[in-house]
């Protein structure tokens, strides 16, 4: 089933775990009339913070009524997502308090248990995973090498010359521009990568360092072009794979 943009902005956005129930509980308290004046403040601050990030998006073009179109969607509105949480903390509070004896040990015992299975499933393991395994492992592995090989090599300014404004990232006037993947090189050498996606043309500024891995290339470019970049040295990654440093012509280097 193809994702609702709406869908994404009122629910999924916030963390789905926390937002249904806090849906649930709101959804209950409104049809018992219990909604307190200070929760349909927060309530419609919460909507109302939907509603503006909305219009903005849709000011700049977005279609909500286009179904599947929900990239970058969860970083835009899960901003909010604390203040729907406090209904989800009132479900929990509501149990923790509630029984006595033996049943309030078994039901506290059952909400830490849910909490922690969510802290370790959906937090602590794939962070973990995403950090030690896969391509980002090898990624990061060579990245710290060409990092040293960068550091050791480069000789020109720390910053541009400069400011060339950007729209949609965030770009730095800092030096040397590294373009790889994870833009992990250049994070390691505190320089400027070439934004949040991979390719040509994000970054104003053109790269001082291209960091390619043998086979499968960059930005879908399967090797540099020549006449722009010469060879530093060849890189292994973290995972045996083969990674090429290259220097654009005319950066000034030992």
């Amino acid at each position: 089933m193809t994702t609702s943009p709406a869908w994404v902005a009122v629910v999924s956005a916030h963390y789905i775990v926390y937002s249904l129930p806090a849906w649930a509980v709101v959804a209950w308290r409104c049809a018992r009339l219990r909604f307190s004046r200070r929760e349909i403040a927060v309530l419609a601050i919460f909507l109302g913070a939907l509603a503006m990030e909305a219009a903005q998006l849709a000011a700049e073009g977005f279609e909500f009524g286009k179904r599947g179109a929900t990239w970058g969607l969860p970083r835009y509105f899960g901003v909010f997502a604390p203040l729907l949480w406090l209904w989800t903390a009132h479900l929990l509070a509501v149990l923790w308090g509630r029984f006595k004896g033996v049943r309030g040990v078994a039901v506290r015992i059952a909400v830490l248990a849910a909490l922690g299975w969510i802290l370790a499933m959906q937090n602590i393991l794939p962070l973990e995973k995403y950090y030690n395994g896969g391509a980002r492992k090898d990624a990061v592995g060579a990245a710290r090498r060409a990092a040293r090989v960068i550091r050791w090599d480069y000789a020109g300014p720390a910053r541009q010359e400069r400011t060339i404004p950007a729209h949609s990232e965030y770009i730095t006037t800092r030096r040397p521009v590294v373009f790889g993947d994870f833009a992990a090189a250049a994070w390691f050498v505190r320089g400027q990568s070439e934004g949040a996606l991979q390719g040509y043309g994000m970054c104003p500024y053109e790269c001082d360092y291209l960091f390619f891995r043998v086979g499968t290339g960059y930005g879908g470019v399967a090797a540099p072009d020549t006449s722009n970049f010469d060879f530093v040295c060849k890189i292994p990654g973290g995972l045996g794979a083969e990674w090429r440093l290259f220097r654009r012509k005319g950066v000034p280097h030992k």
